[in-house]
């Protein structure tokens, strides 16, 4: 499984990392030296604010080495955790839709996923771009422009209902960008949204909410710590799987 991985992300990102470090190097300068503004907040209003700012290209470019990573990332969490039939899938601050691409192409035949984003120019650009499974064939994607600290809503804003998703993901935003509070409010509407057995992949930070409190946070409310992913053995973040207990 690892191989396949590597040799998929290899395929579908297509740069090397030096590459890729390089790039982030010059985007990040390029926007602080713009704007005057670092992304780089814990506190989710602020880095909302640096986000909002930035440029398309900008974007892209920053979060290069984080469209690398979810190719590696994602499907070790996903691996053995999902149910061999269509899934609901809900991918937190979805960004521009490189997160959903993954998520597209691992998710069982017939999936659909609902990216949720505060920036509307971000999301507009994911909502153009069309999703494939390997063969080709095409994953129903759409996307609502929202905080993830509200209610979840659909693409025409109605609330989610109850225990029907079978994941939620996020890449990269919520052990970077929310402090505890705030990932004690969204893990309560994790909780209300996912089935029982259904699975929470979520990143952790390095100097934000980490992985021991993400799942302290969660477990409280119902949750159990399955996996603990990340890229490579140098990677500093890791992306939790947990699995809301049946009955809770």
């Amino acid at each position: 499984m690892s191989g396949d991985i590597a040799a998929v992300a290899k395929e579908r990102v297509g740069e090397s990392l030096v590459s890729i470090f390089l790039k982030q190097a010059w985007y990040e300068f390029k926007h602080s030296s713009r704007t005057a503004m670092s992304f780089r907040r814990i506190e989710n209003e602020a880095a909302v604010r640096a986000y909002c700012a930035m440029t398309q290209a900008e974007f892209e470019g920053i979060n290069a080495r984080q469209k690398w990573a979810n190719w590696r990332t994602i499907p070790r969490t996903l691996a053995g955790r999902l149910p061999d039939r269509p899934c609901k899938a809900v991918d937190l601050c979805s960004g521009s839709g490189d997160s959903t691409e993954v998520l597209a192409y691992y998710l069982p035949p017939g999936s659909e996923i609902l990216g949720l984003e505060f920036n509307p120019a971000f999301a507009a650009r994911a909502a153009g771009r069309k999703y494939r499974r390997p063969n080709g064939a095409r994953v129903r994607a759409t996307f609502r422009v929202q905080s993830v600290l509200e209610i979840f809503c659909d693409a025409s804003g109605e609330p989610l209902e109850d225990s029907s998703v079978d994941l939620v993901n996020s890449c990269g935003a919520l052990g970077i960008h929310f402090d505890a509070a705030a990932i004690e409010r969204l893990a309560g509407e994790v909780a209300r949204v996912l089935r029982p057995g259904g699975l929470a992949a979520v990143d952790s930070g390095t100097h934000g909410v980490r992985a021991t409190e993400m799942v302290r946070i969660f477990e409280a409310r119902g949750f159990r710590a399955q996996s603990f992913a990340k890229s490579c053995f140098l990677d500093r973040f890791t992306q939790v799987g947990l699995v809301k207990i049946t009955g809770y």
